[in-house]
């Protein structure tokens, strides 16, 4: 590597300058003052120097982009953020924003300067506040992808701080779960909300997500072959309003199949309630607080389950009274493998059943 070192007096205190050669060939220079006037203050000058002549050779033979090298955490992840709004749905972004406020405490640390202890040290913070895993997980995973493009895209960093960390292991994972038919029963003769109501059945009935439900209009209902085509949903958009907006995947576009009593339920709601405007069924601001409200609704009613695992009882029932995974998986809007890997159980449920009842026969 290519350098020189200079020092001098300045505002009454020594101040060394480095002036070297960076990887692309370009003379840079870095300084640094406030070393006291002395014979000492000279040596310690000296010695900060030489460590930083270590940092610029390891930056150079490792290809490093020292054009960010002072660039704060804070700043470069708001960079990055920035930059994936113009490809990511909004609700993504704001869970990145979310995920951002976690780590306060490496906001002013410059991204080249970020060591595993000051990492361990807000993973720490978190476990310590009580998060559940599956949040860490998430929180964890945003600060990996910006470590990851730093080092991959960008070139400022040749590792990951987040290599020696150590990441909690999971204690709170709930699996989704499905309620069987009298349940279900149960939970939809307690409901006293029509609106509810009727968002409960499509759920657990026909399977769709809750955006998919609040973005139902009534051309999407054909009464006569009891059929709901699911084209679009209500969802967060990237101007900040909810509004109609493209679906999950290619495969959540889809026809599905309405029993004929939620049919005539649902032509008995719509000629007992005015239609809204914009022509929907269920006409709610927001998903997620939507979902929530569900959530606590259920929750008093007995139940201490989402309007999604509603989707996966819908799911599972069909799949354990034979439902092929082709068939099933169109109906959920998924592809076939995420069906099968999501509900294998359901075979094994399916086997089990299957053992009792040939010991009951032989």
């Amino acid at each position: 590597m290519n350098y020189s070192i200079s020092y001098r007096k300045k505002n009454n205190s020594w101040q060394y300058i480095i002036s070297y050669k960076d990887n692309r060939g370009k003379w840079k220079q870095k300084s640094k003052q406030g070393f006291p006037l002395t014979r000492l203050g000279k040596k310690r000058a000296q010695d900060v120097a030489m460590e930083e002549i270590k940092n610029l050779q390891v930056i150079i033979q490792n290809n490093i982009n020292n054009d960010y090298e002072d660039i704060t955490f804070y700043e470069y992840a708001q960079e990055h953020i920035n930059h994936l709004k113009l490809y990511l749905e909004e609700n993504t972004i704001l869970s990145y924003n979310r995920a951002l406020k976690k780590f306060k405490g490496l906001y002013d640390i410059e991204l080249s300067k970020i060591t595993s202890v000051a990492v361990q040290k807000c993973i720490d913070e978190l476990v310590e506040y009580g998060y559940s895993y599956t949040s860490l997980k998430l929180y964890i995973a945003f600060l990996n992808i910006i470590f990851d493009t730093a080092i991959n895209k960008h070139k400022i960093i040749n590792t990951n701080p987040l290599k020696n960390v150590d990441i909690p292991k999971m204690k709170d994972h709930k699996e989704k779960r499905a309620l069987n038919k009298s349940e279900f029963n149960d939970l939809l003769s307690k409901i006293k909300n029509p609106k509810y109501y009727l968002i409960t059945r499509i759920a657990g009935e026909c399977g769709l997500r809750i955006g998919e439900i609040l973005g139902l209009t009534w051309n999407d209902i054909n009464e006569v072959n009891c059929i709901i085509s699911v084209n679009k949903q209500w969802k967060l958009l990237k101007n900040g309003q909810h509004g109609f907006g493209t679906l999950k995947s290619k495969n959540s576009k889809r026809n599905v199949i309405v029993p004929i009593k939620l049919m005539n339920y649902i032509i008995k709601y719509k000629n007992e309630n005015p239609i809204n405007l914009d022509n929907r069924i269920l006409r709610y601001k927001s998903t997620s607080a939507v979902g929530t409200s569900l959530m606590r609704y259920y929750n008093k009613l007995g139940y201490a389950i989402s309007v999604h695992e509603l989707r996966h009882t819908y799911a599972t029932q069909l799949i354990a009274a034979g439902t092929d995974w082709e068939t099933a998986a169109s109906l959920l809007g998924h592809d076939v493998e995420q069906t099968m890997h999501t509900y294998a159980h359901v075979t094994q449920d399916m086997m089990d059943n299957a053992k009792s009842i040939i010991n009951k026969i032989f």
